[in-house]
């Protein structure tokens, strides 16, 4: 799963809300508090999806966490770093060593290392990528496409996209559209300023012109 994705872009240190921890639709939520030896993916005393045991890690006890944490500001939420990799701060938001554009962090949540193949499916056709749904909200297919945690009017699908398929180029073309855009405005006000003084100029010859005759 991506980190999901960002004020401008994910990469740049947003962070997304808390889901389960797996791609799976999550399973019965345990009434009882599990030690913290017990499989992260089966115990969950407060019902947060967030394993008893990555809680512990993340906030220090089974339920402190609110799966909003982002200690080291890259993006990707504590619980997300501490299931990946082991602790807050181990996961790149851009590292993608098969080149596929899914994060290696997030083929480590989804399948289990950072080259199983999880593909870019989207489970229920709203062109949110399972991966991504995974980060964004927890399971493959929870993710409608319009969820936008950091409220800065990007969705947090294509905010961790960006993040992972790079932002430079876009971002440069972005800049270039933005400076064509103001140079040609620019000119169109002289170009105007220019033909405005030509009929006042124009304007006051004819004027003159009559006055003398």
């Amino acid at each position: 799963m991506a980190a999901g994705v960002a004020t401008v872009l994910l990469c740049a240190g947003i962070s997304i809300a808390a889901g389960p921890v797996s791609a799976a639709e999550p399973g019965p939520v345990s009434s009882v508090s599990c030690p913290a030896v017990q499989d992260v993916s089966s115990c969950d005393a407060d019902g947060d999806t967030i394993p008893d045991a990555v809680e512990r890690v993340v906030s220090g006890s089974a339920t402190g966490a609110t799966g909003r944490e982002d200690r080291d500001a890259d993006g990707i939420p504590d619980w997300v770093e501490v299931i990946a990799c082991g602790t807050v701060r181990c996961a790149s938001p851009t590292k993608d060593s098969v080149g596929d554009a899914i994060p290696d962090f997030a083929r480590q949540v989804v399948c289990g290392s950072t080259t199983c193949l999880t593909g870019n499916g989207d489970l229920n056709a709203n062109g949110v990528p399972k991966w991504a749904s995974v980060v964004i909200c927890g399971t493959a297919s929870c993710a409608t496409g319009h969820e936008d945690y950091d409220g800065d009017g990007v969705s947090d699908a294509i905010q961790l996209a960006a993040c992972v398929v790079g932002r430079d180029a876009l971002a440069s073309t972005g800049s270039s559209i933005a400076i064509g855009l103001i140079a040609a405005l620019a000119a169109g006000l002289i170009i105007a300023g220019i033909l405005l003084a030509r009929k006042r100029h124009l304007f006051a010859a004819a004027l003159n012109s009559g006055a003398a005759s």
